[in-house]
């Protein structure tokens, strides 16, 4: 009696492996997609929280309206006590007023209102969508 596999064994071995191989490699790569999309919604949160905490600390010293000038990448980083935004994901324009993040080749642009102290990505492609909601 043969202790071995046959060779139609082994194919039909590979074969099978081959069909899961199918079905499970496209929800993986959508689930590394949704695992960036919530690293860049936390980090939103985490700007957003830090421009309304710089301003209500300006406004106990009485600083004028208290929203920070920019959002520079250094700046982000003093607001934030730290916080480095990834350059994976995100490129800031120099004037500070844009934020842009690219994941999957699709580019999102949030925009910094000073005056208001909001940051928003006015152009509703699936990317902003997907990062808002």
């Amino acid at each position: 009696m043969k202790k071995a596999f046959t060779i139609i064994e082994l194919i039909f071995v590979i074969v099978a492996l081959g069909i899961l191989a199918m079905v499970a490699l496209p929800r993986l790569a959508g689930s590394k997609e949704d695992a960036e999309i919530a690293r860049v919604k936390a980090e939103i949160a985490a700007i957003r929280s830090a421009i309304q905490t710089h301003r209500g600390a300006n406004l106990l010293k009485q600083n004028g309206s208290g929203y920070p000038d920019d959002l520079t990448a250094r700046r982000i980083e003093e607001i934030t006590n730290g916080t480095k935004l990834s350059q994976k994901y995100w490129s800031v324009n120099r004037d500070g007023n844009e934020l842009n993040v690219t994941i999957g080749g699709r580019t999102a642009t949030f925009t910094y209102d000073r005056a208001t102290g909001r940051l928003t990505c006015p152009n509703a492609n699936d990317l902003c969508r997907k990062i808002e909601n």
